[in-house]
């Protein structure tokens, strides 16, 4: 069998209310040439029931025990045979001529391994709630990535081969693993942002819990540090490390406002 153009890949764990949605969004793009690879992550709701109600050949299912984000995305990499690898989360929307946009975009310039987008983002009720506009070209993006995620992780298309030179995602991250991985990428990739929005991401109250707040910007210090000694940045990178472990010594409420003086 021929490899597809692009291989989508999809981690879920108890993703019955928006997971055929997610599944549909990317079955009907413009550029059918794909496989969607879903690693259901040891889910108890309806998940397995409706990925087994999909009859598309192009869909290629994988369950596993709860172990993680990272490990279920790891998983979908090492079954991917295209040599674009894309992203798309269980409770967000894929627009139609996404994949084809992106494709076309990384087969003009072959030196950006990494490619994300802007995304429109809802609430549980699809009520507009505005949108996400990273920053577009590789001198820009560099220079945010050390200060903030400038990716939606539910937009990125990414050659498979650069992924795959570092080794995927760190499975040791719980939270934050996109992060990590775009500033392992950096190192070795020019990275774009289509100004666009492509995708629809759901933000769902109370996923943030406070202790995954904290376990968050545990893992942006020791993400930014890596980069760090890896030589992504120089030494005075080392300065944006500190900033989220101040913001650990704060009570939650006064962690917004520092967040925006410091300008992230």
């Amino acid at each position: 069998m021929a490899a597809p153009a692009v291989s989508v890949l999809m981690g879920v764990h108890d993703g019955a209310a928006w997971i055929s949605r997610a599944i549909a969004s990317v079955l009907t793009q413009t550029l059918a040439d794909l496989e969607l690879i879903v690693v259901d992550d040891g889910s108890a709701d309806a998940t397995p029931t409706l990925l087994a109600g999909v009859r598309d050949p192009r869909l290629v299912v994988e369950r596993q025990a709860r172990a993680g984000l990272a490990v279920a995305l790891n998983r979908a990499l090492a079954r991917a045979r295209a040599p674009l690898v894309a992203r798309l989360d269980a409770d967000d929307v894929a627009l139609p001529t996404r994949l084809e946009r992106q494709r076309a975009f990384l087969q003009a310039h072959p030196e950006v391994g990494l490619l994300g987008t802007a995304a429109r983002v809802v609430d549980e009720s699809d009520r507009d709630m505005g949108i996400t506009r990273p920053p577009e070209d590789d001198r820009a993006i560099r220079r945010a990535l050390i200060r903030r995620n400038p990716f939606v992780h539910s937009s990125v298309m990414l050659r498979r081969a650069v992924v795959s030179s570092v080794g995927g995602y760190d499975a040791s991250f719980t939270v934050a693993q996109d992060y990590d991985l775009w500033l392992r990428l950096s190192v070795i990739t020019r990275m774009a942002n289509l100004a666009e929005p492509l995708v629809i991401r759901r933000l769902v109250a109370g996923r943030v819990t406070a202790a995954r707040e904290d376990e968050r910007l545990r893992a942006e210090a020791r993400a930014r540090w890596r980069a760090v000694r890896a030589g992504a940045y120089p030494p005075w990178g080392a300065l944006f490390a500190l900033r989220p472990l101040l913001a650990l010594a704060l009570p939650g409420p006064l962690r917004g406002p520092l967040r925006r003086a410091l300008g992230r």
